[in-house]
């Protein structure tokens, strides 16, 4: 009874011994912030028992000597921590596991209640790191493992990356170097996963010799002939016009552009027009439409084919003889798309193993003098569509020594061309110490139904049409102030009126071949004109998370050059004196 009333003025319920407290027992401290409900030896809390303290925080766990020792588990109420692990004189030291408030968990060794020494930590946003620790930080060798599978291994400084480190991308990238406060700093080398590198110094993340813009160095305005190839030169430069050597593998595209036509007010193709524009590249120049641009080996091969072949490549205007509307068929993209067709035919070359008799009431003079197409007649100045089509090759019905029936068949097969086959856009190029070379490029013919063109021949039929209107008025009141000072009708006139003029010489096919040679040039090639040459950064995905800007030059195509004819020489007078 004595020493229970002791205990009891002491704030302690429980066993006792010899007047200590000794056995299983709670005691109040007087601050009453601390309540102890444990196992206790010769006055001191020994063995298994929980410390509570007034905010919700507790310990419960091992005592030794009345000091929290050996393993036990700790929880701190203000931020929602706990601690499971082992303690040395009531501190958290040696191994154990720290469960934070944040959802962020600490699994290693403890010295002084910090984290010190090899450990793993997993943040709350899902990265691990595992390495070691000094004074509650990460550092030392470590590694860092990233939610979407990025991965450093290296040095780490006061919790920084810094030093020697290797970083994996989870998208195959690499960078592998020096480290400053978590910056790539130093010399490092990156390898892209779009298959680009760059070996050199970096400064805060950066290159230290950073690209930053396209340089063609080729004049801004090139001037060519139509049958002539083209080399465009491209620099890969930083900000100061410095040549970038240290990067490796930037993709380039090259492509091209026609300048945006819009039709004339009240023309018919106004409306479709706007209906199925493509929307028109902006350039420093003005408003382009994207032109097809090929390899100049195809152009050599395809010219060679139409000449084995005996082949006339039809006119590439974007209007047809009947007055139909152009083809709906886009050009190609800006990332060089090439288009479903370079023209809608050459020629079809269809061959018929029997020869059609001609009719019976048709001689074979006639039937040989009547043409085989219809030319479209149109007044003076506008420029008329017209076809120059071979006639069809026949093909031998005999099948002689050596050539099967199948064979003769698939020698008509192979003469059919009345497709052309799509020109290939120019492959993208890889810069190679911050340089590349387009070389031996061509424009080829315009896809049919290539709009700005379209517009153009209207436009220019359109103009011809006004002028040969405003001709004819003109000449009409020319000829009615005559007629009024001669006192005459205009039927009495001794000279042609101007709704009787003889149309026979426009309708001659040799001056509307004329009039698209001095428009059009060669057609088996690109118009004559100036187009908009454009290479822009296509590396997929971006190097440091951007494109360069595109960059621009100019191309203008001249009509083909006529070879000089060779004077004859003209004997002198004096050499003829001279000779006799």
């Amino acid at each position: 009874m004595m020493s229970s009333k002791v205990a009891r003025e002491k704030g302690y319920i429980g066993d006792t011994r010899t007047q200590l407290r000794h056995g299983y027992g709670i005691y109040k401290y007087s601050n009453r912030f601390f309540r102890y409900e444990g196992e206790w030896k010769e006055g001191k809390k020994h063995g298994h028992g929980k410390l509570v303290m007034a905010d919700g925080s507790f310990y419960e766990g091992e005592f030794i000597n009345g000091e929290i020792e050996g393993h036990g588990f700790r929880k701190w109420a203000s931020s929602g921590n706990t601690y499971s692990g082992q303690f040395c004189n009531g501190e958290l030291n040696g191994c154990g596991v720290m469960t934070y408030g944040t959802g962020a968990v600490y699994e290693g060794e403890f010295q002084n209640n910090r984290k010190e020494g090899r450990g793993v930590m997993k943040f709350p946003d899902g990265s691990i790191y595992e390495g070691l620790f000094h004074d509650n930080v990460r550092h030392g060798e470590g590694s860092l493992t990233f939610p979407n599978g990025d991965c450093y291994i290296g040095d780490w400084v006061q919790d920084k990356r810094q030093g020697s480190g290797e970083l994996k991308f989870h998208d195959g990238s690499l960078y592998d170097g020096q480290w400053r406060n978590d910056y790539y700093n130093g010399a490092g080398t990156f390898i892209h996963c779009s298959g680009m590198t760059y070996d050199g110094m970096w400064i805060n993340g950066r290159p230290a010799v950073e690209a930053a813009k396209i340089v063609l160095t080729n004049p801004e305005c090139q001037e060519i002939t139509q049958d002539a190839n083209f080399t465009i030169t491209v620099e890969i430069q930083t900000e100061d016009d410095e040549l970038v050597t240290d990067e490796e593998g930037r993709e380039l595209h090259i492509s091209a552009g026609f300048r945006h036509q819009v039709p004339n007010q009240g023309s018919p193709l106004l409306d479709l027009i706007e209906d199925m524009e493509e929307t028109p590249v902006s350039t420093p120049y003005y408003d382009v439409i994207n032109y097809p641009i090929t390899e100049y080996s195809f152009m050599e091969e395809r010219l060679k084919l139409m000449d084995d072949f005996g082949l006339m490549v039809p006119p590439s205007t974007g209007y047809s003889e009947a007055g139909t509307s152009p083809n709906p068929s886009a050009a190609p993209s800006i990332r060089g798309e090439s288009p479903s067709r370079l023209e809608e035919s050459i020629v079809n070359l269809e061959t018929d193993k029997t020869e059609a008799p001609p009719k019976e009431n048709t001689s074979p003079q006639e039937a040989s003098s009547k043409p085989t197409i219809e030319e479209t007649v149109e007044p003076e100045g506008i420029d008329v569509v017209t076809r120059s089509i071979d006639p069809p090759q026949e093909i031998s019905n005999d099948v002689g020594e050596g050539n099967t029936e199948a064979e003769v068949k698939g020698q008509g097969e192979e003469r059919d061309m009345s497709e052309s086959p799509v020109p290939p856009p120019v492959s993208d190029k890889r810069s190679q110490s911050g340089k590349v070379e387009f070389e031996d490029i061509s424009l080829p013919p315009p896809p049919p139904g290539y709009r700005p063109f379209s517009v153009l021949d209207i436009n220019l039929e359109e103009e011809a049409k006004a002028k040969v209107r405003n001709s004819k008025t003109g000449a009409l009141a020319q000829q009615l102030k005559i007629g009024a000072k001669m006192g005459k009708n205009i039927d009495e006139l001794p000279f042609q009126p101007p709704d009787q003029v003889n149309f026979d010489k426009i309708k001659d096919p040799k001056i509307t071949k004329a009039k698209r040679e001095r428009l059009y040039g060669d057609e088996r090639f690109a118009r004559p004109g100036e187009y908009i040459i454009v290479v822009s950064d296509v590396t997929n995905p971006p190097f440091l998370g951007k494109h360069l800007p595109p960059a621009y030059c100019r191309i203008k195509i001249l009509h083909p050059k006529k070879p000089k004819k060779a004077k004859t020489p003209t004997k002198s007078k004096t050499g003829t004196k001279a000779a006799d």
